[in-house]
Order: structure tokens, then sequence, then C-alpha cells
């Protein structure tokens, strides 16, 4: 009981993950562009790698791994990890930078106490 408890708790951490690759998933259904392709698959991938790392333990302790093989298999995950991560800042970069270039500036936006008409 205590493991499965123990599971279902580290499970929580695929929460996150997961809302955020669901909105990207909905911006890309709404807007098509670069930025909604390069979030998506960065996200994507990072749950994929979420849910690895979860499942990850338990695959090593049935399977009876060495520590040189658990380490190459961290290591190559670090690295498709890093890659998703590029890939989800590039396409956030992106839409934001283009995002502040379409807002127009709007100065004195806020009333100043000397623009009120005192009687």
């Amino acid at each position: 009981m205590n493991s499965i408890l123990s599971n279902l708790l580290s499970l929580t951490s695929i929460i996150s993950p997961c809302i955020v690759f669901g909105t990207c998933c909905f911006f890309l259904v709404k807007k098509s562009s670069v930025e909604a392709i390069l979030m998506t698959i960065g996200s994507g991938i990072g749950l994929l790698i979420t849910i690895l790392y979860s499942f990850l333990p338990l695959i090593i302790s049935t399977q009876h791994l060495a520590y040189t093989e658990i380490s190459k298999y961290y290591a190559i995950v670090g690295i498709i990890s890093l890659i998703a991560s590029l890939c989800f800042a590039a396409g956030l970069l992106i839409l934001v930078i283009n995002t502040v270039k379409k807002q127009p500036v709007i100065h004195n936006q806020f009333p100043k106490s000397t623009d009120y008409n005192h009687d």
C-alpha cells in the first residue's frame, strides 16, 4: 500500500507539464505559427521526459542495471530534455517579441492630478 501511495504521489509532478502541454496545444489550434509549433514540441517532449523520469527508477530496479548503464540513460534523457527546453524557450521568446511588437504604446494612460478640473 505504501509503495502504491508513493508512486501516486510521484505522479503529481506530471500535473504542471500536462497543463503547459495542453495550453500549448490550444495555442497551436488557435494560431498555427512557428512559436506555437516550437512551444508545443518542447512541452510535449518535456511531458514525455517527466513521465519517463517518474518511471525510470522502477524500470532500473526491475532490470537490475549497472551504474554505467543507468548514467548513460540519464545522460541521453538529459540531452533530449535540454533540446526540448530550448525549443520551448525559443518559441516563448518569439511569442513575447511578436506580442511586444504588436501592442501600441500608449503614453500618459493614467490621469494626473492636474488633469482634473478643480472648481
